[in-house]
């Protein structure tokens, strides 16, 4: 993938929702293989070419952790050109806005 950008995501907001996540990406098998952002996108019932978002990338690693006050979920991108923090603001429409999202690309 020429012109790639690599993010990492920080993720916080509701057990639930935080956790909905992990298990999500724990289900498509991440850090055994990449997770692709288009797959990602199905799994959520996210119309992506509808509504014009990229999800040309692939997630490489990820983390869950978890204490009696916090729960925090990173996870590494490599994608095409830019972020795709569209598709993770659609991904925390669907957990009901419980997510807090932060990031950082390069």
């Amino acid at each position: 993938m020429a012109n790639q950008a690599t993010t990492t995501y920080k993720v916080t907001g509701s057990r639930k929702a935080v956790s909905d996540l992990w298990k999500t990406l724990q289900g498509m098998n991440v850090n055994t293989k990449n997770v692709w952002l288009n797959e990602l996108a199905d799994f959520y019932g996210i119309d992506y070419g509808a509504k014009q978002i990229s999800v040309r990338g692939h997630i490489y690693w990820a983390e869950y952790e978890e204490d009696d006050e916090n729960t925090l979920l990173s996870f590494e991108t490599e994608s095409a050109w830019d972020a795709c923090t569209e598709l993770f603001e659609e991904i925390n429409h669907h957990l009901h806005d419980e997510l807090s999202i932060s990031y950082r690309v390069c």
